[in-house]
Order: C-alpha cells, then structure tokens, then sequence
C-alpha cells in the first residue's frame, strides 16, 4: 500500500485505510480496477471476499462491478 502514498500525501492511504474492509479485500478491489489478473487470482486463494464493499472507496461498488476484463469477471463469478 506505500504506492497509495507516492504523490506525496496521505489522502488517498487514510481514504483506503478508513474504508472497513479487510486488507485482501481491498487489494482485490484494486487488482480488479487494475485489470491485474494474476493479482485477482492469488488474492481469491487467499480468500478475499468477491461482495466485498466500502461507500467510502470505489463508490461501494464490488470487485465485479469494477473489472473490465472478462477473464476477471469470469475468475470472480466463479467464486460467487
């Protein structure tokens, strides 16, 4: 998460911290609006939670609504 401080400020590292949700779970909201498939992958072996969900991050919006790539939204679907 220090590439969430790299602008120079801590706005954007409190916003996440703040967010409620477990670590895995947020990574995985961000591998996904990344498009980061192996990301995804491992953080669903990890057992991140594919409902997973802040108002206060991404809009509320889970790792499914997020994704662009089918390959992700077929590998989060499958955990559903």
């Amino acid at each position: 998460m220090g590439m969430l401080a790299s602008d120079g400020n801590y706005d954007r590292l409190n916003e996440y911290n703040n967010a409620g949700l477990d670590c895995v779970d947020l990574l995985l909201l961000m591998a996904s609006s990344e498009g980061d498939s192996p990301k995804v992958e491992e953080l669903l072996e990890a057992g991140a939670d594919v409902n997973a969900r802040s108002d206060k991050v991404y809009g509320g919006k889970t790792a499914i609504e997020l994704c662009t790539k089918d390959e992700i939204k077929e590998m989060l679907q499958a955990k559903l």
